[in-house]
């Protein structure tokens, strides 16, 4: 069977060829499997992130609706405390207006739109 060494050689380079196909094999079959896990996670964690963030546009859209609604009631009470104000302050000059000159109904219109001006700010501030 074996009249040489030079068999012997070639015998023994074929079963190294043998076990290092075998174990490139095997290799690569896991690197490949890795690979797979890989892409398993990052499509996992995609889906994951796509859902937080529908859920973040979901509250922002929300936290919107709600920032209208209050800027939209807390200017008009703001409207309505002004009517009211302008009503009252001038019932109240329109029966001392013989006591009062130009410039005392200049001061009280002046504090009226300040009034006006503050709630305006505190309006904001609360928005924020």
């Amino acid at each position: 069977m074996f009249e040489t060494s030079k068999d012997i050689l070639y015998l023994v380079i074929a079963f190294c060829v043998v076990w290092t196909t075998v174990f490139l094999c095997w290799m690569f079959y896991y690197v490949m499997r890795l690979l797979r896990n890989t892409n398993e996670i990052v499509e996992e964690f995609r889906s994951r992130l796509e859902t937080l963030m529908e859920i973040v546009h979901n509250i922002h859209g929300k936290v919107e609706k709600i920032s209208s609604l209050i800027t939209l009631a807390t200017e008009g009470a703001g409207g309505l405390v002004k009517k009211m104000i302008v009503k009252k302050t001038s019932d109240w000059l329109g029966k001392t207006e013989n006591n009062f000159n130009g410039a005392a109904k200049d001061a009280v219109s002046k504090a009226v739109s300040a009034t006006t001006k503050k709630m305006k700010k505190v309006t904001k501030k609360i928005k924020k």
